[in-house]
């Protein structure tokens, strides 16, 4: 294994596998030539050109780090994204208080308060419209109805 042994303004020494010493230009190093590092060397009838060796040992070193040969995917596959519920569920249904909700269907369902409570803000403007024709007033008590006989869950909530 060839090896620089020294290096000057324009020449560099080389120590060859024999034993021997070539000196070759500094412009045939095809790198930054310091002492101690291993080369090889090319020649033929007009030209020289010297490369630096890759440490076999740094290549086992590497291949015992990465046996995918240098290929190195880090897959992180975490979601940190915050994710409040605000009461709604998917299907456009918002959970309410089961009695909160029936005590204003049953005592002001004619005006809307309970859509605005359940936050359908249209319809309890329409109710409050049309509340002189008594029609919201007879749907709030078809609401009130239906949220009495509405199953709540463990905290007391209903889906309106």
């Amino acid at each position: 294994m060839s090896k620089i042994l020294d290096v000057k303004d324009d020449i560099v020494q080389i120590g060859t596998d024999d034993g021997g010493i070539k000196e070759v230009r500094r412009v045939d190093v095809k790198f930054d030539a310091k002492p101690g590092d291993k080369v090889d060397i090319f020649e033929n009838e007009n030209s020289v050109i010297v490369t630096k060796k890759e440490d076999e040992t740094k290549k086992e070193e590497i291949s015992d780090q990465n046996p995918n040969g240098g290929v190195n995917i880090n897959i992180n596959n975490t979601n940190t994204n915050a994710n409040p519920n605000n009461g709604y569920v998917g299907n456009g249904k918002k959970v309410v208080n089961k009695w909160i909700y029936v005590l204003l269907a049953f005592f002001l369902g004619g005006l809307g308060a309970h859509k605005f409570y359940a936050g359908k803000i249209g319809a309890g403007v329409c109710y409050f419209l049309f509340c002189w024709t008594c029609i919201p007033a007879f749907i709030a008590f078809i609401e009130f109805i239906i949220a009495i006989c509405a199953t709540p869950d463990a905290n007391g909530n209903i889906l309106v």
